[in-house]
């Protein structure tokens, strides 16, 4: 049997290596995501930047988070993890942004879980697409039973944030997807060419996305807004959320074809990245309350837009790395990782 239909079989070693080093270039393009955001109705370059991660940044982790769920199974003992891992950390940090809104704003906390603060939302909808993973393995034509769900979606206006549904079964696809295209991009990744042409495909993507500036159509790439929402027919919305779907696995494909790395990761960039990329948790949850201590700043008006984003793009990098040093994650473990302050007090 040819490498080509045994995916992952010779490259075991490269695959996880090149998937962690993956995993923390995804948060950092997430983070850079968030924080040129605030600068995006003072910057031209903000919006390019904001628009051009959007298409790719989460499919990326909604893909990999597949692949890391692909031996998960449907018990009790998934469930614990869920709690553990996923939900006690969202009733955590949700409260912590209830906190911040007060001290900052003065804002009463609305004490609501089921709808989320900034940014949180992807904690509810990884535990429910680790949920879902499982009995979806089991299914027959799982890939267009999921899109076929994504679809469906659309046609209500109602469910939007509330418990993440929307954009649970919006990406549903990605995460059901996930094991089957990793594997196969593992042994892609070994084609010169192939790198080669995804690296030509996300510049052109780049060039089309700056030239269209602000009039490239975000919202659908989103995965929280309906076909109503959209000022869309059910059957032009369907047509439009099928082809987000289709690009953001091109796209995410093509980012994970490109990525540097070799077997084991010998350099020693490389090798911090594939480290880092095991506690990506710690940057995700700790950028969104910087974001929102300098979101209640007059910091990002008062220099030139353009720098501004520019230092907004190298302050995400700074974070995450600050987010993964050891004493850092030493200090927050309790907050990103209640489980294993338990275990460890054992």
């Amino acid at each position: 049997m040819s490498s080509a239909t045994s995916p992952g079989k010779t490259v075991v070693g490269e695959r996880q290596t090149w998937i962690d080093q993956a995993r923390w270039i995804a948060i950092v393009l997430v983070v850079m995501g968030h924080a040129v955001g605030q600068m995006r109705s003072q910057s031209g370059l903000a919006i390019v930047i904001s628009n051009y991660v959007y298409i790719f940044h989460i499919p990326v982790f909604v893909i990999l988070a597949g692949w890391g769920a692909r031996r998960v199974e449907a018990n009790g003992k998934n469930l614990a993890k869920i709690w553990w891992q996923l939900l006690l950390p969202y009733v955590i940090f949700q409260i912590v942004a209830f906190a911040l809104d007060w001290l900052l704003d003065g804002k009463d906390p609305s004490w609501s879980f089921t709808n989320q603060t900034f940014g949180l939302w992807f904690l509810v909808a990884l535990a429910g697409w680790r949920f879902l993973g499982p009995w979806f393995r089991g299914l027959p034509w799982a890939v267009p039973l999921s899109v076929v769900l994504a679809m469906l979606a659309g046609l209500s206006p109602s469910i939007g944030s509330w418990l993440s549904i929307s954009r649970i079964l919006f990406f549903l696809p990605l995460f059901v997807l996930g094991p089957w295209l990793v594997d196969h991009v593992s042994v892609w990744r070994q084609v010169v060419s192939l790198r080669w042409a995804a690296a030509g495909y996300l510049l052109a993507l780049a060039a089309v996305v700056l030239l269209l500036g602000k009039d490239f159509w975000r919202d659908p790439f989103l995965g929280k807004s309906s076909y109503e929402d959209l000022e869309q027919g059910n059957l032009a919305g369907m047509l439009v959320r099928l082809g987000v779907l289709a690009l953001a696995v091109v796209t995410a494909s093509a980012f994970l074809l490109v990525l540097p790395g070799k077997p084991g990761a010998p350099s020693v960039a490389g090798g911090w990245i594939a480290g880092a990329g095991q506690h990506t948790m710690y940057p995700y949850l700790l950028h969104l309350q910087v974001l929102t201590l300098v979101g209640a700043t007059e910091w990002k008006t008062l220099g030139q837009p353009t720098l501004t984003t520019c230092l907004f793009v190298l302050g995400a990098i700074v974070v995450c790395m600050v987010a993964e040093l050891k004493a850092v994650r030493t200090i927050f473990l309790p907050l990103v990782e209640p489980r294993r302050l338990f275990t460890l007090s054992r």
